[in-house]
């Protein structure tokens, strides 16, 4: 791999309380799929690197339980602090879905090589997720992450390849169409 967005720590979500009096926290995993960490054995907090003793899915949460931090104290003083994992202990995807965090700074062009901008961020909406995208004069366009879409993602490039929908640059213009 070369360096880039995929050997770079993934954030895999936030401490948001703890559990029992045995030092374990709560995680609210970004991709709401707890079940896909369930093997970690080591994670980043803030910037320090910690050893896991134990991980397990409960409900949309992940219970970890890191070497050191042993009463309900000591994990509690964790809440609010981002998780990151290494890039070797990121699972991989199905084909045709990516980590959010990874396409952040993508540059994004259209089916004809036309560059449309950069990805600011990826929204989630309870459906389809759309990839906020800035061209240079600052420009927001809100691209649906749908196959139909999206045609080409390449990590390592930091590049997206789109197919837009006739219209779509200029309803996110606020210029809909007629009503």
């Amino acid at each position: 791999m070369s360096s880039g967005a995929a050997t770079a720590p993934l954030a895999i979500g936030r401490i948001t309380g703890f559990r029992g009096n045995g030092g374990e926290v709560t995680l609210r995993v970004a991709s709401g799929r707890a079940e896909r960490w369930v093997h970690l054995r080591r994670a980043i907090v803030d910037v320090s690197p910690r050893p896991i003793e134990s991980a397990r899915a409960y409900r949309d949460r992940l219970v970890l339980k890191f070497a050191g931090v042993d009463d309900a104290n000591q994990a509690d003083a964790l809440t609010g602090r981002v998780v990151s994992v290494l890039a070797e202990d990121v699972p991989p995807l199905p084909e045709g879905e990516y980590w959010a965090s990874r396409l952040i700074g993508a540059r994004v062009y259209d089916s004809g090589g036309a560059e449309l901008g950069v990805v600011a961020d990826v929204l989630e909406t309870g459906g389809t997720g759309l990839l906020e995208v800035r061209d240079d004069a600052g420009r927001e366009t809100l691209i649906p992450l749908a196959r139909e879409i999206v045609v080409a993602v390449d990590e390592e490039a930091r590049r997206i390849e789109v197919a837009l929908p006739a219209g779509l640059r200029e309803l996110n213009d606020g210029g809909g169409g007629t009503p």
